[in-house]
């Protein structure tokens, strides 16, 4: 099992997780993005990510684009577990994670703008 994190320096928000599995594995990766909240010493792990009877995202030659809008703030985690159930061969994966800094707040102004430009 391989595991990254990335510790936030400012509150944000996930907008977007981005999984792309390249050929090969079939299914043998199995992918968590996750996002750990609490205080050093008790953490909790809460996957960004919720699919219907499995835990995690695997695939093979496939890229999945999750909308996540989950609200972090400073001191959490971001992370990614991986685990590999074949254990004779590894495999390449991306995980990318859209985050806004501004706490949310550019997504309604961005609309707000969007939707201004189309009037004029």
């Amino acid at each position: 099992m391989e595991t990254e994190t990335y510790a936030l320096q400012k509150d944000a928000t996930v907008e977007e997780v981005a999984v792309r599995i390249y050929q090969g594995p079939r299914l043998d990766l199995q992918i968590v993005p996750f996002v750990e909240r609490g205080e050093p010493g008790y953490r909790e792990r809460i996957p960004l990510v919720e699919l219907r009877g499995k835990e995690y995202v695997d695939g093979d030659d496939d890229y999945w684009i999750f909308p996540t809008s989950e609200s972090v703030h400073e001191g959490e985690l971001l992370g990614v577990e991986v685990r590999n159930i074949d254990g004779s061969n590894t495999y390449d994966y991306a995980v990318d994670m859209v985050v806004d800094r501004a706490g949310g707040v550019a997504r309604p102004v961005n609309s707000f703008l969007g939707q201004l430009r189309r009037l004029f």
